[in-house]
């Protein structure tokens, strides 16, 4: 937990390099910067959420990590997906200089643009080192995030994540 405070601290701070951030979040999580450099790959995988949305008729979306960021530009660029709510667990979404900046669509003065959904809950475990910065709602318009300490070493699984109460709260309107 003391590791993720100090890089939301600098994640916060406006002086801070970009690239000195975006390098933290590579070393933990390459396939994130494989997703937001490759635009061929970064369109097949929106076009493949976009799909299991619609064949699935979803009306929730549950995205972790960096599924966060596909589900997010997903549905930004299909207007015709009807999802209510979006819930994102342990989502780099905000982190700048190395997934909130290369977003699209692109975030304008310090924002990121809402998905059209009723509403969007975020989940982070206190010790993620992934979903920086701390609070998603400070760069989106997040209508409720949670944090909690979920485990010491397991901090970013989905497992981990799926079996926390707080998720299961996000979920049970959703689960008859």
């Amino acid at each position: 937990m003391p590791l993720r405070q100090a890089l939301d601290l600098v994640a916060r701070k406006r002086g801070v390099a970009p690239e000195t951030l975006a390098r933290v979040i590579v070393a933990f999580l390459p396939e994130v910067y494989r997703y937001l450099s490759a635009p061929a790959r970064r369109a097949r995988s929106r076009d493949a959420v976009a799909k299991a949305i619609r064949e699935s008729g979803a009306k929730v979306v549950v995205a972790h990590s960096l599924g966060s960021v596909v589900a997010y530009e997903a549905l930004h660029a299909n207007s015709d997906l009807t999802v209510e709510v979006l819930i994102t667990l342990g989502s780099p979404l905000g982190l700048p200089g190395a997934v909130f900046d290369a977003l699209d669509p692109e975030p304008r003065n310090g924002r990121g643009a809402r998905p059209e959904v009723q509403r969007w809950t975020n989940i982070a475990d206190a010790g993620d080192l992934v979903a920086l910065p701390r609070r998603l709602g400070d760069r989106f318009s997040v209508d409720h995030h949670d944090e909690m300490h979920m485990a010491l070493v397991d901090f970013h699984t989905l497992p981990m994540y799926l079996s926390c109460g707080l998720t299961a709260a996000a979920m049970a309107p959703f689960t008859a």
